[in-house]
């Protein structure tokens, strides 16, 4: 009768176990961004002259202004997202249980916004062929992985 228990039994005990001591998957995650300055478009700098433009958006104080001398706010900017997408992924998987890690193990966390490509000029025109000026920077991809370890859950464990 015993035995017929255990037979009967087994199966409603060990499928909540054997679940539990599944192993879940090793997670990767590329990391990477892109930000302009101005989300739409760009920032009208008033002149029509396309060569001239250029120069124009690089010298215009308003642009300066909200891009900085040369984009370095955008190249800022792309590395804080850059950075904060990393650490979101790395927080979560330290609250699953998991080991967070560069998939290149030679790969040196960086520590400021020169890991990003310095930003670049782009000019554009809105409907009415005003030019128009954005600061683009651009940030590496890179891979990154959750290692998790498998529980070591037994069925003999619960006898």
């Amino acid at each position: 009768m015993k035995r017929l228990f255990l037979i009967l039994a087994l199966p409603l005990f060990a499928g909540p176990v054997l679940a539990a001591g599944q192993c879940m998957a090793h997670e990767s995650a590329v990391i990477d961004s892109q930000v302009r300055c101005v989300d739409q478009g760009g920032i009208s700098i008033g002149i029509s002259d396309e060569e001239g433009a250029k120069v124009a958006c690089m010298e215009s104080k308003e642009v300066q202004g909200r891009c900085g001398p040369d984009g370095r706010i955008t190249r800022l900017h792309a590395f804080t997202v850059w950075y904060n997408k990393m650490k979101q992924f790395e927080s979560s998987c330290a609250a699953e249980g998991g080991t967070f890690s560069y998939q290149d193990a030679g790969f040196i966390e960086p520590q400021d916004e020169s890991f990003c490509l310095q930003a670049v000029p782009e000019i554009g025109s809105n409907m009415f062929e005003e030019p128009l000026c954005n600061f683009r920077s651009v940030c590496p991809a890179v891979t990154v992985v959750c290692e998790r370890s498998c529980p070591e859950h037994s069925i003999a464990k619960l006898f």
